[in-house]
This record gives C-alpha cells, sequence and structure tokens, in this order.
C-alpha cells in the first residue's frame, strides 16, 4: 500500500477560462477516468472528512482512500491496485487492514460515480491536472495543482492562472462532495 500526504490546490473555472488556459500547453492528452465512490452503510468515512473510491483509468483498477489526520497539512493517501472496480476488491486484506485502522468496520456500499477526462502537465514541483468531470446531468471544468516537492506552491499556482486573469480563491469542494450534491438535485 503507498501512502503520502496529498498537498493540493484546486479551483472550479469556466469552460471559456478552462479552454483558454489548456490551449497554453501542447499536445495535451485527455484521458478518461471512471471514479467510484463507497463509503459504509453508516456514511462513516464521509463523517470522518474522507473519501474513498476506485478510479478506472486504461483498464487498470486503482484503490484510494484519502482520510484528514490532525498533525498533517493535507490528506493522508492510501493506494493500492485492485483487480477490479467492486465491493469484492475492497474486500482484499491489505484494504480490510487499512480500513480497520480508521475504525471502518461497517459493510460497504457503492454511492456515486464520476468520469473525468483529465490531462496533466508534469512541472518541476507539481503536477498541473486540466479535469472535465461530469456527474448525473452535470459538467464541471476544474484546475488542480498537486504538490510532488515542497515550494511555494500558491505563487506557482497563481502564475500559472495569471494568463487567464485569475488567481487563486478555495471555490469547490471535493469531487465526491459535487457528486454526491447532484445525485441529491437529481
Amino acid at each position: 500500500m503507498n501512502k503520502h500526504v496529498e498537498k493540493e490546490y484546486k479551483m472550479l473555472v469556466n469552460k471559456e477560462q478552462f479552454d483558454k488556459l489548456c490551449s497554453l500547453y501542447e499536445n495535451l492528452n485527455f484521458i478518461t477516468q471512471t471514479n467510484t465512490y463507497y463509503d459504509t452503510v453508516n456514511g462513516d468515512i464521509q463523517k470522518k472528512k474522507g473519501a474513498m473510491r476506485i478510479r478506472e483509468r486504461n483498464g487498470r483498477f486503482l484503490f484510494t482512500l484519502k482520510m484528514r489526520q490532525e498533525n498533517l497539512d493535507g490528506l493522508c493517501e492510501c493506494e493500492c491496485e485492485v483487480s477490479e472496480n467492486s465491493i469484492h476488491a475492497l474486500q482484499s486484506e491489505e484494504i480490510v487492514q487499512l480500513l480497520h485502522e480508521y475504525q471502518i468496520e461497517a459493510a460497504i456500499i457503492p454511492l456515486t460515480t464520476l468520469v473525468t477526462k483529465r490531462a496533466v502537465v508534469e512541472t518541476e514541483n507539481a503536477e498541473l491536472c486540466f479535469d472535465i468531470s461530469t456527474y448525473g446531468n452535470h459538467t464541471d471544468y476544474e484546475i488542480e495543482y498537486e504538490w510532488t516537492k515542497a515550494h511555494d506552491g500558491l505563487t506557482q499556482f497563481n502564475q500559472i492562472l495569471a494568463p487567464i486573469h485569475l488567481s487563486y480563491e478555495k471555490n469547490c469542494d471535493s469531487k465526491i462532495k459535487r457528486a454526491m450534491d447532484a445525485l441529491c438535485k437529481d
């Protein structure tokens, strides 16, 4: 199981801003990924401000559990490959042990699915992700800046946003929250 601290800035933009920013980068390759989110029947993961998903991309499946921890500046992100996108895949010994560490013991159910077309640009200190996400009857456009090395990420992200006359402001919930909110509205 790979564990690391996820530290990122993300911002929703409109389609015009998204297209303009994309045009500044050559040969963006958008790859479709499908995220299925899971939780316990009691919503234990969401109650702990976490998220659990299996992401399918190019025929491979990646399990991810993101959990807040008091002593971390960011989310603790635990990942491992699984053989399929199903509740059965979540019953592996490694995943069951991880869930036990977070006192997540109740039965697991699928919550919602979100499809994202993502292009990634590797920078010196981060990954810049261009996401077009569809869930329910909704589509949104998001720019994510995720650290790969320690640095002044806010300044770097603002420099990336400057050509479209934006600066970072927290204006969006997590993808799972947006997808769950859309479920309630549809």
